[in-house]
């Protein structure tokens, strides 16, 4: 039957990865809950189920005698993983790993125990109320965050009680068990790492620089590769994601980690067992240094040794587009020209006709992006702006009297 890989996911964030199932000659065998997913046509295999279907899942796997598990960015289907994982006897990471890599108090006690650097927190129950006195013990500023969530969010950071008070309610509505996390506010340049784990051992393969919105929501708005950090900082924070991969008990898998550089050394935030989102382990790290981590996550899920080599360096970046809020969109002119570009790596729209345009309060109400390539950091954050006002022309807002009127 030969190498056969099961793909969590055929969303826009998971082509590469089913692109990388083929290049290796390893057949795709692809779910995802759309039936018009856009990575539908490039599966050797597709289904449509839904992501808590278990045992449709386990029927399509022994139909096809997968002998690998694989997602990018998603966390929804890693429970069904670790489980598929113990039932067919495949390499993924246990329940017990999986659930530290995404409850993130069960993440932080792991890196208490395990010593490795992070924020001070408190945990904050389903119909607990905030714990006042606590929080005048660690001071703020204060980060408040649910237990369970992603993309940000129900992330904010609070300055005062009040703001305590008025958040904690919102924070908890992203929480599926009703918890939230209130942690020490890390003051420093945040930064995410992309790392393989084979055999108990960890490749750092890029580091990036995060772009975020101001407070009191923090949404990412840009990522760019490499980070301007000296060797000594890129190795302390190599050795910190390392020693947090190690605690929560990672192997043979690709990780995401999200570091502050503090005046105290780098501190962890967050660590997920997967390949990251944002274009950052896909489109970024193959255009910053031509290590194809989607490849590589393919391999070790596969049991082979992962191809890491670094084949080029140069800089990679992707910028957000912050589009007019309250505007309802018309019209949206064809943007073939802006991808035709020699530095455009990919631009994407995400916005539909007809919609109004939000506040950015969260990382799936980002409008649209582009992906740019170049010889400096300068240049690509440049080309990066140039590039974003160019995709926002492409769009036309109309007047609710206007479209009241057709």
């Amino acid at each position: 039957m030969g190498r056969c890989i099961l793909i969590f996911g055929a969303g826009l964030n998971q082509l590469s990865l089913i692109r990388a199932a083929r290049e290796l000659g390893v057949t795709s065998v692809v779910l995802d809950v759309s039936e018009d997913a856009p990575g539908r046509p490039l599966a050797d295999h597709f289904y449509c189920v839904p992501g808590d279907d278990y045992e449709t899942t386990l029927t399509i796997a022994r139909r096809h005698g997968v002998a690998g598990l694989v997602t990018s960015q998603m966390e929804k289907p890693m429970r069904l993983m670790a489980r598929l994982a113990v039932e067919l006897g495949l390499q993924f990471h246990s329940p017990e790993v999986t659930e530290r890599s995404l409850d993130k108090w069960l993440m932080k006690q792991a890196f208490l125990a395990g010593g490795v650097p992070c924020a001070e927190g408190y945990l904050i129950r389903a119909g607990e109320g905030l714990p006042e006195g606590r929080i005048r013990s660690m001071g703020f500023p204060l980060i408040l965050k649910p237990k369970d969530a992603t993309s940000s969010q129900g992330v904010f950071r609070v300055d005062t009680m009040e703001e305590a008070k008025g958040f904690l309610d919102i924070a908890r509505r992203f929480s599926k068990s009703g918890e939230v996390i209130l942690e020490e506010f890390l003051d420093g340049p945040e930064f995410s790492v992309e790392s393989i784990t084979y055999r108990g051992k960890t490749t750092v393969v890029q580091i990036t620089e995060k772009f975020v919105s101001p407070f009191p929501c923090t949404v990412e708005m840009g990522h760019l590769q490499p980070a301007p950090l000296t060797a000594a900082q890129r190795a302390a924070v190599e050795r910190c994601v390392v020693h947090a991969v190690e605690a929560i008990g990672i192997d043979n898998s690709a990780s995401h980690a999200e570091v502050k550089l503090t005046a105290q050394g780098p501190k962890m935030v967050e660590i997920g067992a997967r390949l990251g989102g944002d274009f950052i382990s896909s489109y970024l790290t193959t255009t910053s240094c031509g290590v194809d981590m989607d490849k590589a996550a393919i391999q070790v899920a596969l049991g082979e040794v992962p191809d890491l080599e670094h084949r080029h360096q140069q800089y990679a970046y992707i910028k957000y587009l912050q589009l007019p809020v309250g505007e309802r969109v018309g019209r949206i002119r064809d943007y073939d020209d802006l991808q035709a570009c020699d530095e455009v790596v990919m631009a994407h729209i995400s916005q539909p006709v007809g919609s109004l345009i939000p506040q950015i309060t969260e990382s799936r109400k980002r409008p649209g992006f582009v992906i740019v390539k170049g010889s400096s950091r300068e240049e690509v954050l440049q080309l990066g702006q140039e590039c974003a006002l160019r995709l926002m022309c492409k769009f036309s807002f109309r007047r609710e009297q206007e479209l009241a009127a057709e």
